[in-house]
């Protein structure tokens, strides 16, 4: 059994029977996630719950046949003239015998789910190269703060804006691009490219895939400081921003020429529209072009229905939130201990973002145990399975940021530095769980799932930075890191919350219980 959205039977029966929809048989065997990109769920503003699309299209036919119906002696008094008389006949036509354009079998090679390992990990390598280079340009601009500084003359409030409007626009984006862009693999990397793995990668093998852009994800956030560092010292910060230029350019070629749509719902959409060209006959449809949303719709399927109702969503975004926020903190608070208090220059200082290099290797190592973990469990726990190594990863940030605060200046600057390595390793394991549990939860909505949580990531990766340099001078170094713990001790509870109860979460959630409905087949 797939684990996307699988939970134990009796949270499978407390979802039936708090369905709202009529009692139904579960017809043929469950439905994989590569079937199930052949179609979704849509927000039915009449009903005011999600159904599927097929559900959404039956309620247009039987609204447009009230219509009709209301309309019968309009429709018989101006029947046959008119100039848009062909176009209804048209339009009658397709409405009558509409061919539903599905995967030509299991095996389809046109989709993601059946493409070659070549082809899935030439794109899972790309997009995640990609995320490398978004984290590694984001950061780096902590580290030529100072030369900023004192090249423009500006103040630090004013050089830290740029290190925070970056993060902010990052989590903005997704909210508009993720409901229309599921697996776009250009769109923001901390958000589209998790949705990617999603879309070519069933959920018992999504685990290493995962883990690889995680991977990029974090480590690009050290490589950057840890590379330039010395760029900024000898040549400014503007060859930060030329080095990123170059990088930049040559990621997107490749990702021009290199990778291909991994959504299934638009491929099939693309083959309709084909098909509706060569034939000249507008029969040939794709369900999800069907209940096509509007704008306002789309959005609020991330933001509002997503965010601010899925209890799940809310827990992860906050969490991850705090986490992220202290990786971004971190960036600010290392310059000024190294230098303040080591004497570190700004080259060296650099160099100690190579623990978040190696926290990410060892992340992704460790990954490997809580894949046998997922695999052994899935069954009996279903989503939750993913969540192991976040327990402990938990615990470990807090642990981290407690050495880090109290080591400071009361021995070898190796104390700090593995207090940070610590951190960082336990913020890793909380940003994969983030995506692998989320997508698992949420299958082929992920993208629009981890949106939520990007947007609260990335607007404390904003906010925090602003007054770091002020809470380090005004509590001072070792209470300021003190603090950072304390919050993270506190939300350390979140992962083992999800694994008790967890599946009662997902059984109260309309969304979640969709979901499994579609997955089922009915």
């Amino acid at each position: 059994m797939s684990s996307s959205a699988t939970a134990t039977s009796a949270d499978l029966e407390a979802q039936r029977s708090a369905s709202p929809h009529t009692p139904h048989e579960h017809h043929g065997t469950e439905r994989t996630e590569a079937l199930l990109s052949e179609s979704g769920l849509t927000w039915s503003s009449s009903r005011k719950e999600w159904v599927t699309d097929e559900e959404a299209i039956q309620e247009r036919e039987d609204e447009a046949a009230s219509e009709q119906s209301a309309n019968t002696v309009v429709d018989a008094a101006g029947a046959g003239s008119g100039p848009g008389a062909e176009k209804d006949e048209v339009e009658k036509k397709a409405g009558d015998d509409v061919t539903w354009q599905d995967w030509d079998g299991p095996d389809d090679p046109g989709n993601p789910y059946n493409w070659s390992k070549k082809k899935k990990w030439t794109t899972a390598s790309l997009t995640s190269l990609y995320t490398l280079v978004v984290a590694w340009a984001g950061a780096s601009l902590a580290i030529g703060n100072t030369s900023m500084i004192e090249e423009l003359g500006c103040s630090r409030e004013l050089a830290v804006m740029a290190l925070s409007a970056f993060p902010l626009g990052f989590g903005l984006s997704p909210l508009v691009l993720a409901p229309f862009s599921d697996g776009l693999a250009a769109s923001p990397g901390s958000t589209m490219v998790g949705g990617t793995m999603a879309d070519m990668f069933e959920a018992s093998d999504r685990g290493i895939p995962m883990s690889l852009f995680s991977f990029c994800a974090f480590a690009g956030t050290g490589l950057g400081p840890a590379v330039l560092g010395y760029v900024a010292q000898n040549l400014g910060w503007r060859w930060i921003q030329y080095i990123q230029i170059i990088i930049g350019v040559a990621i997107t070629v490749a990702l021009i020429f290199f990778t291909r749509e991994s959504r299934g719902s638009v491929i099939l959409s693309r083959r309709a529209k084909a098909l509706r060209k060569q034939h000249n006959d507008p029969r040939y449809q794709c369900r999800s072009d069907a209940e096509r949303d509007s704008l306002v719709i789309l959005i609020k399927v991330s933001m509002t229905h997503l965010l601010f109702t899925e209890a799940i969503v809310a827990a992860f975004s906050l969490w991850v939130g705090l986490a992220w926020g202290v990786l971004y903190l971190t960036l600010e608070a290392v310059a000024l201990v190294m230098e303040d208090v080591y004497g570190f220059s700004v080259g060296e200082s650099g160099q100690v973002f190579w623990a978040v290099v190696v926290a990410a290797a060892l992340g992704f190592l460790t990954n490997i145990y809580q894949e046998k973990l997922y695999r052994k469990n899935v069954g009996t726990r279903g989503p939750e399975a993913r969540l192991y190594a976040a327990c402990v990863g938990g615990l470990v940030l807090p642990a981290g940021l407690f050495i880090f605060a109290f080591s400071q200046g009361r021995g070898h600057w190796m104390g700090p530095i593995i207090g940070l390595l610590l951190a960082f390793l336990g913020i890793f394991t909380i940003y994969l769980a983030t995506f692998n549990y989320l997508a698992d939860c949420y299958t082929i909505y992920a993208s629009s799932a981890l949106s939520g949580q990007s947007l609260c990531r990335n607007m404390a990766g904003c906010v925090f930075p602003l007054f770091t340099f002020q809470m380090y001078q005004r509590l001072g170094y070792q209470w300021a890191s003190f603090l950072s713990g304390a919050l993270a001790l506190v939300l350390a509870s979140t992962p083992f919350l999800l694994l008790a109860y967890g599946p009662k979460i997902r059984a109260r959630s309309k969304f979640a219980k969709e979901l499994e409905r579609l997955k089922q087949g009915a």
